[in-house]
């Protein structure tokens, strides 16, 4: 009894607890499976691991401790750069037979071991196999006609097979790795060294071989004419196809285009620079089934090409033609007959403009769209407000270097309309400040034009502020209008006036968020309506202040936060910043040169999940901050201090040292205690050996 009151344990069903861990990200279940053992044992749930990617690379002693001990049940891994020998044994033994993907990037492992693993992968779905130059240098990797036939009964579920950037990858290898998958429906050859001349296929095999059906598949080159043969007898049954960075041209992808019942869905380009307007065509009028198409870096593919796939591809969903530096507004504008586009990348076509934006996407509104990249676009403001009004569905938008667009009205009306917002790029658009973050001293009409407010002499005040700032600047817009330029004559440069008005709209925004707190009414949209942001990028945004992190920014799912070269940053905003944001794994605050010690202290208190830290040319942080990061960054993998002028080497040491998770560390340019001389080792430069109680596994979603 306590209180009067009988003390009475609740707990509930282990069936709704797994249930409400299907919502959760990684990082959260990780937290949550440590609050108690029933909660421990639904997060051990089969099916809550089925998206969770393993990542293996470095020294694997600690890993595969861990992972042979653990009662977790793991489905996808990736090697990275690590060597698979006999050490490994018991954790394939463990994981092969209930794994789903296998993934080895620049791995060394013998052709005995590798046929080992996959002979117990009896439900691989995915393999993938990029640049392991050992595996296929010899020539001999599955030469032995038994193990094909074994693995083609292992295999049998097999369906997507990735042989990306092998360089000794040959008509003979090729044979055998897709012998063995069956049921291949999903095929990689991105960054081989594929020959599509003809010239050279008839040096490998002369016609007096194919005549008398004597033809042995070459050991020394892979060839298209050999993919394609295999392409048009796996004809029913493939549906995805990736050629990019590869020299496929015209006549060959025409060729691939005509494969009798080949109906593709998913098609990958992208860097092909031997692809003109008629191959996709050609592409366009047989493939017309296709739900994605990637054409990015295809510099010769233009308007009459983007004209066909809007005509012919009706089906189309995600579309990617970033870097088409031949494309124009005439193209794009053509996209609108696309209906059912989801996805759009048309990031850094340099000729593309906001007007053929407009025609594309902002027709009617569209709910369904969900991601648009328009990196370093000549966009405006009324493009972007027009985009932010008829996209309201969107969950990726990357705006970057959208100079012009980006300003405070288009970023309240993207904090207006678009809040289901999960991804946010606004790298290096300078325009925005405190006020359109906060809302504070705008408002939205009903026609959605955003003005000042003139509720109170704050806001009055920023508009006299801003109708400064145009006079100086030679504006006549709307705020600068009805300014009497002779009132406004001053004897400061450009540049004075502008850090004056900064420090003014700082106070003046601030007082108004101070108002706010204690009104139920906001005068404008705040970014904090965008209550599901993960990713955010401000970088270079540098007339945010600690304003804006003390009032804009509260994300309780926030995990990637850049703010480099967010130089009006201090101490005071990042304290506020780590109490509001507590999901934040991923922060970098490069050259922001105001921030100090007791700021980074302050806010690695806080972040408990920090995993990656960027303080590179932070130049007022000292030691203090690398011991305070020693002491309270725990699962801390990835730290870049260089540059750092008042740190020392010794303490960055230090530091890795005192980190068992902490594998990475940049401390390029900092002074040593010994001889006071700035480091100036390459990172190339190999470094001390790490710990060997280093732990270089990671989990992805």
């Amino acid at each position: 009894m306590t209180n009067g009151f009988q003390s009475v344990q609740f707990h509930l069903p282990i069936e709704i607890v797994i249930h409400i861990m299907k919502y959760l990200p990684l990082a959260d279940r990780i937290c949550a499976s440590q609050v108690c053992r029933l909660w421990y044992e639904a997060a051990q749930e089969f099916g809550l691991h089925k998206n969770e990617v393993v990542v293996l690379h470095g020294d694997l002693t600690r890993p595969l401790e861990v992972l042979e001990s653990s009662s977790g049940s793991f489905m996808h891994f990736v090697f990275k750069e690590v060597e698979l020998g006999n050490k490994l044994k018991g954790f394939w033994d463990k994981f092969c037979p209930q794994m789903r993907s296998l993934a080895l990037h620049n791995c060394d492992v013998s052709e005995k071991m590798f046929v080992d693993i996959l002979l117990k992968c009896v439900k691989l779905e995915s393999l993938s196999i990029n640049g392991c130059r050992e595996l296929l240098m010899s020539g001999r990797v599955l030469e032995v006609d038994t193990d094909i036939s074994r693995l083609i009964k292992t295999l049998k579920k097999l369906r997507r097979l990735c042989l990306a950037f092998n360089r000794y990858l040959s008509d003979a290898l090729f044979n055998r790795f897709v012998a063995v998958a069956s049921n291949l429906e999903d095929l990689s050859l991105k960054g081989c060294y594929i020959s599509f001349n003809r010239g050279l296929y008839k040096k490998f095999y002369p016609d007096f071989m194919m005549k008398s059906g004597n033809c042995v598949a070459s050991e020394s080159v892979l060839t298209f004419h050999n993919i394609l043969t295999y392409v048009t007898k796996q004809a029913k049954m493939l549906q995805k196809l990736r050629f990019g960075c590869t020299l496929i041209d015209n006549a060959a992808l025409m060729q691939l285009a005509t494969v009798p019942h080949l109906s593709l869905t998913t098609l990958h380009l992208q860097s092909c620079d031997q692809l003109t307007d008629a191959g996709i065509v050609s592409l366009a009028e047989h493939q017309n089934q296709l739900l994605e198409l990637d054409l990015s870096a295809c510099s010769r593919v233009g308007d009459v090409a983007v004209n066909s796939i809007s005509d012919k591809l009706v089906h189309l969903e995600s579309l990617n033609l970033r870097n088409c530096r031949s494309l124009t507004d005439s193209g794009v504008s053509t996209l609108n007959k696309l209906k059912k586009l989801r996805n759009l990348n048309l990031s850094h076509c340099e000729q593309v403009t906001g007007k053929g934006i407009e025609t594309a996407l902002c027709c009617s509104i569209n709910p369904r769209f969900r991601r648009l990249y328009l990196t370093a676009l000549a966009v405006d403001e009324r493009t972007v407000c027009k985009l932010a009004e008829h996209l309201p569905g969107l969950t990726h938008l990357d705006l970057g270097w959208c100079f012009n667009g980006v300003t405070d009205k288009s970023l309240q009306m993207i904090c207006k309309y678009q809040v289901r917002l999960q991804f946010l790029k606004l790298a290096a658009c300078n325009k925005i400040t405190d006020a359109g973050l906060t809302g504070m001293g705008l408002t939205t009409e009903q026609d959605g034009t955003t003005v000042m407010s003139d509720d109170n002499s704050e806001a009055m005040q920023y508009q006299e502020i801003i109708g400064s700032e145009q006079v100086i600047n030679g504006e006549n817009g709307h705020y600068g209008e009805n300014v009497d330029p002779g009132f406004n004559i001053s004897l400061r440069t450009k540049a004075e006036q502008e850090i004056i008005n900064d420090a003014k709209r700082k106070k003046i925004v601030s007082q108004l968020c101070e108002e706010n707190l204690t009104s139920t009414d906001s005068s404008g949209h705040s970014l904090i309506h965008l209550k599901g942001l993960q990713r955010l990028d401000l970088s270079g945004c540098n007339r945010i202040t600690d304003v804006s992190l003390k009032y804009a920014f509260r994300f309780k799912e926030l995990r990637y936060l850049d703010l480099s070269q967010c130089q009006q940053i201090t101490h005071v905003g990042l304290s506020y910043l780590a109490v509001h944001n507590p999901s934040i794994e991923t922060l970098i605050l490069s050259h922001c040169y105001n921030i100090a010690d007791s700021g980074v202290l302050s806010f690695i208190k806080c972040l408990c999940r920090l995993k990656h830290l960027e303080l590179k040319g932070c130049t007022q942080l000292t030691d203090i901050t690398l011991e305070g990061i020693g002491k309270h960054c725990d699962i801390l993998k990835y730290l870049d201090v260089s540059l750092c002028s008042t740190m020392t080497t010794e303490a960055a040491e230090a530091t890795e040292l005192a980190l068992p998770s902490l594998y990475t560390v940049h401390k390029l340019g900092l002074i040593s205690k010994n001889n006071s001389q700035p480091n100036t080792e390459k990172f190339s430069c190999p470094s001390p050996p790490p710990p060997p109680r280093r732990f270089k596994c990671s989990l992805m979603c």
